[in-house]
């Protein structure tokens, strides 16, 4: 993914989904308009911990993080012994 194309996202939310499953978790969103992480706590109050699938933490992160979701990007990452840690970007 090139670097221009991720510059204006105003949220990198980190996720990990274990092997041979479709379900997904937050590890941590970064908001790089003010370039902090938020804590747990954040996280589930705002309800974007946990998610069925892919299509599920699209749908959920746009709507709960006041994303558009047409310029929502997604991509896989490392994978290991227990599962792949995923980047989603979210957009004004």
């Amino acid at each position: 993914m090139r670097k221009k194309s991720v510059g204006n996202a105003k949220f990198l939310v980190e996720i990990f989904s274990p092997k041979n499953s479709k379900f997904c978790e937050t590890r941590s969103i970064l908001d790089l308009r003010v370039n902090s992480y938020w804590d747990p706590a954040e996280i589930l109050e705002r309800g974007v911990k946990n998610f069925n699938d892919l299509q599920d933490l699209k749908t959920t992160l746009n709507w709960n993080l006041n994303g558009d979701s047409a310029k929502y990007q997604f991509q896989w990452g490392q994978s290991g012994k227990y599962g792949t840690t995923g980047y989603a970007y979210v957009f004004d």
